[in-house]
């Protein structure tokens, strides 16, 4: 049987404790504080991180790991395993994926086979398909039924999101608006959706409550659901409005609860919310 190994980055918002147990390799983010460098939950924790966030953007920066720090995840790997998945945040919101493919062509010869894939996606968009890929692995599958199975989810799963001010994602260069357009958006909440791995409006909302009403007929209008994970950065209280909406169409019970980790609340700001929705996959 092949030995296989998933590697992914900080930007999949996986807990610590579930990737130790599904043995997935996560190169942690890099958060910049007042020039000083730290690994997001090695050198900084998580809570730490949120309170500088709380304190004001300018004193929180994340960015993504270096192709040094990738490589040195591959060249402990190869040999050792036949196959490496490695899955990276959208290529379109950062430079991860570019930086594992600069590792990855630093290698040596090696009888491990590294496909490199790009989520299009972030947060538990792109942590729900790592999750899956690692259960996978665990349950016995083959390398090209992992390959498969990743690439489907990828094209069945979906992000929208929106944030208390767009100030956070201006500040990023996340996200591509003409500027007069953005100037007018900067007095709704807007509902973004992550299309094709890049942030695009989705909806304009004027107040919150309008936006996880947003939130919610997103979800509403996929024909078909088999998975949700509700998200949000710092109001957790405001999932179980969500919940409460959801719940006669797809049961409270069965929405997965996940917060967004401080490396992409760093762009998204204090107050965001999202949901991802996996449609489950269809035998052609």
């Amino acid at each position: 049987m092949a030995k296989m190994r998933i590697v992914t980055d900080g930007a999949a918002d996986i807990p610590a404790e579930l990737a130790r147990e599904l043995g997935i390799e996560v190169v942690p983010l890099v958060f910049e504080v007042d020039d000083k460098s730290y690994r997001a939950g090695v050198d900084m924790a998580d809570e730490q991180a949120y309170e500088l966030l709380a304190g004001g953007q300018s004193r929180l920066k994340a960015h993504g790991p270096t192709s040094g720090q990738i490589e040195q995840i591959y060249r402990r790997l190869i040999g050792d395993y036949d196959y490496i998945f490695s899955i990276h945040l959208s290529g379109r919101l950062g430079g991860v994926h570019a930086s594992a493919a600069q590792a990855k062509a630093r290698l040596p010869a090696s009888t491990t086979r590294v496909e490199l894939i790009d989520s299009k996606s972030a947060s538990m968009g792109m942590g729900s398909v790592v999750l899956a890929a690692a259960r996978a692995i665990g349950e016995g599958a083959a390398p090209d039924e992992v390959s498969t199975l990743i690439h489907a989810m990828i094209r069945h799963t979906h992000a929208v999101f929106f944030v208390d001010t767009m100030e956070y994602l201006e500040a990023s260069g996340k996200l591509q608006i003409a500027g007069a357009v953005l100037g007018s958006m900067q007095r709704i909440k807007p509902l973004m959706i992550l299309d094709e791995g890049e942030v695009v409006p989705y909806e304009r909302t004027r107040t919150r409550a309008k936006a996880i009403e947003g939130l919610f007929t997103f979800v509403e209008d996929f024909p078909r659901v088999e998975e949700v994970i509700a998200l949000y950065a710092t109001t957790p209280e405001d999932i179980e409005k969500l919940l409460e909406k959801l719940d006669p169409i797809f049961p409270r019970d069965r929405v997965q609860i996940a917060r967004f980790g401080p490396g992409i609340a760093a762009h998204l700001g204090p107050g965001a919310m999202g949901v991802v929705v996996f449609e489950g996959i269809e035998e052609d």
